[in-house]
């Protein structure tokens, strides 16, 4: 509007034709300026672009973390819309002289619609690679670089318009850091591989340790395969220095990652691994002078923020990160006993375990103070309580003795007050001990009707009830009438003010019944265990006959030659002795047998003395030893010595064992004849519990089987009955131990006894 204004103005100042040639000469000025400022608004607009080229493939994590940590801070510090496109040149791994010409195809084609606006280069190879080829690729197109040596830097001849950030690998900080942790030593490792960049660590390697005359004694482990180099380092002594530089290819020209050829060298190391790569730092490097790639990545980032603010490339020389420091791992330290007192000042020590007042200082204190608040508070209610307490107390014992009589149906109730020696009883407590009318209810009465056996049992029983303000019950046994029964009773202490226990009351209950039961049944499972002793030397008895016919035999032979002797003229009064000897030493041989065979089959009630398990295996084998022999079947003892007794009853341990090894031997039946072996061990695991392991070479156990093995009546034998395993359960269960029956991972079923050792005092007595 203000521009029409003023060209009507100045056409009727100058006259129609003069000033319609000045308007129109105006007018094109105006739309030629107009234009330029659309042109450069939309500029200003466009995205713009930064390609990075990784020197290496992604499996590299050095340059992904500088490729990261740019872009972050790209993105949050450009005022501009950024477009970041990053490709991985491969340029470590690959050998193929045409590679490098096909990436150069490959991006110059990509790229050429699409330009780059900046290049940034991420490891040491990336750099000559765009000085070769920037023309290809982004012609006159500003490059920063990162992971670039001062050498590197030097011999790549960069153009001005090349700037980054040079990484000054400080070696000889690192081994600075190494002999302040290991002030002792004299010998000095250094490890790289057979690349270019590996080669490069060679030179510098060998310089730092010219550098140190002969304060050391150098090892190069260079161009070396990794196997030479694995077998070499397993060799090194555990007080030298290991310093592992970089190994992207081995002699045999294998390409590697560094970071994971520091891993796994760290790992096998006998003596502490240092580095000045911040990648190996956390996977078992005990550290060294570095600089993070982070902060690498963060001032290459400034750098190109400036040239895309329009700073010229040329006026920002290359500068180095201000971000190096002594950096260690606190766990390898741990690992090889280095003491962090040792360490240079201002070392940045990382994966340590903050302690908690270092962490959550703030908390620590407010749970302090919480604590502090609580008490107090705890401490004003428990003042109020005991003001409450008396009037509670005689509340409470009015409702519990509503509740015990509305409950007592075949219950006595009773109360004991201790101060005055009164004792409450119900009616029916009367009843339960035999107790008549006239009969006075005292407390003697009722410890005189208990049976003699079972006396000290009960006051004891009442007296821990009185003394510990706990709960007791326990079980005796009253002879009424001529007939015993058994009472159940329950008793609970009620302190007074001063938690004194001056009272005690409780119910008795006849379990008469319940205990018949569980006799009649402890019984059935006895006379059941007796019959499979029986039906497992059923079994047996082929071997077990011939086991006595070798000593009767030998005992028939011996006494025929003596009567042959004595038959003599002249006997050999000397070998005649012998012959006898002999016939005393079979004669004890066939008795041990017979002994054993009693001992498992004979019946009674379970007795529990001490029992040496070794003893227990031995004599087991002893008499399966021709049952062995007939299968062909190889065994192997491998006991503990010194291994502690356990209690428990021999013949009953000794049947789960024979049942053991006889589920064994039946296992093996289909196994190879070499390869039947039966193992039986014996060992005090680092709980404190003797644990008996027999392993078969059978077949082992189906899946579908380990569950049921320990059913009743489940059995995987054609004419088995099921019950070997269940009652071996139950018998360790009554013994305090337990069972456990598993596939092992070399092969066949393994059953794991385990049981508690003897007592010490036990033991001792």
């Amino acid at each position: 509007m203000e521009f029409s204004r003023y060209c009507f103005a100045f056409v009727a100042a100058r006259g129609f034709k003069a000033g319609a040639s000045m308007v129109i000469l105006l007018f094109n000025v105006s739309l030629v300026f107009n234009l330029s400022l659309a042109l450069s608004a939309r500029a200003e607009d466009r995205p713009r672009r930064i390609l990075m080229l990784h020197a290496f493939n992604y499996t590299f994590p050095s340059t992904t973390i500088v490729g990261d940590a740019a872009r972050k801070r790209l993105l949050e510090r450009s005022p501009h819309k950024l477009e970041i496109d990053g490709e991985f040149l491969d340029l470590a791994r690959s050998s193929d002289p045409g590679h490098e010409d096909r990436v150069v195809s490959f991006l110059r084609e990509k790229y050429a619609h699409t330009p780059p606006d900046m290049v940034m280069t991420l490891g040491s190879l990336a750099l000559p690679f765009i000085v070769k080829h920037r023309n290809a690729i982004a012609p006159a197109v500003p490059v920063v670089f990162t992971g670039i040596s001062p050498a590197t830097y030097a011999a790549s001849r960069a153009p001005s318009d090349v700037t980054g950030i040079v990484t000054a690998f400080n070696l000889d900080k690192t081994l600075a850091l190494a002999e302040a942790l290991q002030p002792d030593t004299r010998r000095v490792v250094m490890i790289a591989g057979s690349g270019l960049v590996d080669r490069r660590w060679q030179a510098a390697a060998r310089r730092t340790m010219e550098g140190r005359g002969k304060k050391f004694e150098a090892t190069y482990l260079f161009e070396l395969s990794y196997e030479a180099l694995v077998a070499e380092l397993a060799r090194v002594p555990r007080d030298a220095i290991v310093i592992v530089l970089t190994v992207f290819a081995d002699s045999t020209g294998k390409a590697f990652v560094p970071v994971e050829v520091a891993t796994a060298l760290a790992a096998l190391s006998p003596a502490p691994v240092y580095s000045p790569y911040d990648t190996y730092l956390g996977n078992g490097t005990v550290g060294g002078f570095i600089e993070t790639f982070e902060s690498v990545g963060v001032a290459a980032a400034d750098l190109t923020l400036e040239i895309l603010a329009g700073k010229d490339p040329a006026a920002l020389q290359p500068g180095t990160n201000p971000g190096q420091a002594y950096r260690v791992d606190f766990r390898a330290m741990e690992r090889w006993n280095l003491r962090e007192r040792d360490l240079p000042a201002d070392t940045v020590v990382l994966f340590e375990n903050p302690t908690i007042w270092n962490q959550h200082r703030n908390l620590v204190l407010a749970a302090i103070f919480i604590s502090a608040l609580q008490m107090a508070v705890a401490g004003a209610l428990l003042i109020q309580r005991r003001r409450r307490q008396r009037a509670e107390v005689l509340l409470k014992e009015s409702e519990e003795r509503m509740t015990f009589t509305a409950a007592s149906v075949n219950l006595g109730l009773w109360q004991f007050d201790r101060e005055t020696n009164e004792l409450w009883a119900t009616q029916h407590s009367r009843a339960l001990f035999g107790l008549g009318n006239d009969v006075p209810l005292t407390r003697d009465a009722f410890q005189t009707a208990v049976h003699p056996e079972d006396r000290e049992t009960a006051i004891a029983s009442l007296s821990k009830a009185s003394s510990d303000d706990q709960s007791a019950v326990t079980d005796v046994r009253v002879v009424r009438e001529g007939v015993q029964r058994w009472i159940r009773i329950r008793a609970r202490s009620h302190p007074d003010d001063q938690g004194t226990p001056k009272q005690l009351s409780g119910i008795f209950i006849d379990i008469t019944e319940n205990k018949t039961a569980e006799m009649e049944a402890a019984l059935q499972r006895q006379e059941v265990a007796h019959l499979m002793r029986v039906s497992v030397l059923g079994e047996l008895s082929g071997a077990i006959a011939h086991e006595i016919n070798q000593p009767l035999t030998a005992i028939q032979s011996n006494a025929e030659t003596g009567l042959d002797l004595l038959a003599m003229d002249s006997p050999d009064l000397a070998e005649i002795r012998d012959v006898f000897q002999d016939i005393v030493d079979d004669n004890r041989r066939a008795s041990e047998v017979i002994q054993r065979l009693r001992n498992l089959l004979k019946k009674g009630e379970t007795t529990r003395v001490s029992v040496d398990v070794n003893e227990l295996v031995t004599s087991t084998f002893a008499l399966l030893n021709n049952e062995l022999i007939g299968r062909r079947i190889s065994v192997r003892l491998d006991l503990a010595s010194a291994l502690s007794p356990t209690i428990g009853d021999p013949v009953q341990l000794q049947q789960v064992l024979l049942n053991l090894v006889v589920n064994a031997m039946d296992a093996m039946a289909s196994t190879p004849t070499a390869q039947r072996l039966l193992t039986v061990s014996t060992l005090m695991t680092g709980a404190g519990v003797i644990e008996v392991r027999v392993k078969d070479s059978g077949p082992g156990i189906q899946p579908a089987e380990e569950r049921r093995v320990f059913e009743p009546f489940y059995t995987t034998k054609p004419q088995g009955l099921g019950l070997g395993l269940a009652i071996c359960a139950t018998i360790l269960e009554a013994h305090d131990g337990h069972i456990e029956l598993s596939n092992d991972d070399s092969g066949g079923a393994v059953a794991r006894l385990s049981m508690p050792p003897q007592p010490t005092q036990i033991a001792a007595k």
